[in-house]
């Protein structure tokens, strides 16, 4: 009876283990916002289970899953992530399979279609959908031309090729965007390819002589459209694409390609002033359903408390939470401007900004399918995005700014400074400039003919 009564003692009841203190969390980090998330979700949770915290992973160690790889090891019960790895995930048994009661106290068809047939197979639902995104083409809405502009060589004629070298437009002209990264560059790639061809599920090239070169000279058309410095300035993830609606906002450049969310980083001038679109990647009118990324729920499938975790998931894909997390609160009077996945939350969000309203009718107008590799996304974007990444910027033509060997203090001292500076970079193009934004404060740039196509 003593060994008994010890046992009892040491080992805690299952009905003990099965409530637990707290429930770890890892959140999609890449967002405008990230701190109201938190304190939406942990506002909501409080009202149901005030006994329970939540602990939210940081940054460095969740990070939607594209560095670290393997959620279950981060310990979170429940995370969010980007839906290119949802196949994978599920092959891998990263998933825990849900029915619909408990993905979502409304009606199933409150998701939007394309994100909710993403995460669904057979009549389970192996994640919830959370945001949105595509990639859009921002422009002011005076700009007809890229406004009636419907294919991607029409856009093309519009901005041009080749019409600034430096990092930051000079002023409202060319195209500003994000290429600098590998996994960015073979996203966009299969989008393009997507664009001309049509086919889904993606196929995946294998090697270099697989690609789609229709589509890697499209990529260059669009480098050229920007300029070299500003397509492949590697920034923060969650800086970079930010910091083009920033310069955009500011005054430079015709046109911006990032997602809805870039629109919190411009002034409400510009948001007043701005038109939008799901960015045409091919040379004809877009008659293919357009690819939609996602960031979804999902709940550990080896959790000690999966009653909570399932609970605590669909309490943070909720209208409720889910206005709360992207609209407006406390701190700012405009939303986050993320794209929602329920029909429901961009009605509410339509009386925070018009602008939901437009971004709802991308999703209805463009039929969209969810953006997801194959199970081997991994393997695949580990031996192919350096050099779709490579091919992408190989034979670019339109030349470079670099900083000049020393400050070009009077016109006739440019030619000798500019050439020792364009040496290696195919000789100079005639022209320098002292001026901000191009350069940077008491400094001058010359520019050169080519760029140094390392990856970088």
């Amino acid at each position: 009876m003593l060994l008994l009564f010890i046992v009892v003692s040491i080992f805690p009841t299952a009905e003990a283990s099965a409530n637990p203190a707290e429930l770890k969390v890892g959140l999609y980090p890449y967002v405008p916002r990230i701190e109201q998330f938190e304190t939406a979700i942990k506002t909501a949770w409080e009202k149901v289970e005030p006994d329970i915290s939540l602990k939210f992973l940081s940054a460095k160690q969740w990070d939607g899953g594209y560095y670290i790889k393997e959620p279950l090891k981060t310990g979170a019960d429940v995370y969010v992530f980007d839906a290119i790895f949802f196949d994978h995930f599920k092959d891998k048994g990263w998933l825990l399979a849900m029915s619909a009661s408990e993905i979502s106290d409304d009606s199933i068809d409150d998701f939007v279609d394309y994100a909710i047939e993403g995460v669904k197979d057979g009549n389970s639902y192996y994640a919830i959908p959370q945001l949105g995104c595509a990639n859009i083409l921002f422009y002011r809405k005076t700009d007809t031309k890229l406004a009636n502009a419907t294919n991607l060589k029409k856009i093309n004629q519009a901005l041009g090729q080749c019409t600034y070298t430096s990092d930051i437009p000079p002023d409202k002209r060319g195209l500003m965007l994000d290429m600098s990264g590998g996994t960015t560059n073979a996203t966009l790639y299969l989008d393009t390819v997507h664009s001309i061809n049509g086919k889904y599920p993606f196929p995946l090239p294998q090697d270099e002589s697989q690609l789609n070169f229709d589509a890697v000279n499209n990529m260059r058309d669009l480098l050229g459209m920007a300029s070299y410095e500003n397509a492949t300035d590697s920034q923060p993830p969650e800086k970079s694409s930010y910091q083009r609606a920033k310069w955009f906002s500011d005054g430079y450049g015709s046109a911006l390609i990032g997602y809805t969310e870039a629109m919190s980083a411009m002034s409400q001038e510009t948001r007043n002033n701005i038109d939008f679109k799901v960015m045409p990647l091919s040379e004809k009118d877009e008659n293919y359903p357009a690819v939609f990324y996602a960031d979804v729920i999902a709940v550990n499938p080896n959790t000690k408390h999966p009653n909570e975790a399932v609970k605590l998931a669909k309490i943070m894909a909720s209208k409720e939470t889910m206005v709360a997390s992207i609209g407006k609160d406390d701190n700012y009077d405009y939303p986050q401007y993320l794209m929602a996945n329920r029909d429901s939350v961009f009605e509410k969000l339509k009386d925070q900004d018009p602008l939901y309203n437009k971004m709802q009718n991308l999703i209805d107008e463009n039929d969209p399918i969810m953006f997801k590799l194959n199970e081997n996304s991994r393997d695949w974007l580990s031996s192919m995005k350096d050099t779709i990444k490579f091919e992408a910027r190989e034979g670019y033509s339109c030349g470079c700014d670099r900083n000049a060997v020393e400050q070009i203090s009077y016109n006739d001292d440019a030619p000798g400074i500019c050439k020792k500076t364009c040496a290696d970079y195919g000789g100079w193009n005639g022209q320098w400039t002292n001026d901000t934004p191009a350069a940077p404060k008491d400094t001058s740039v010359c520019g050169c003919n080519a760029c140094c196509l390392l990856l970088n």
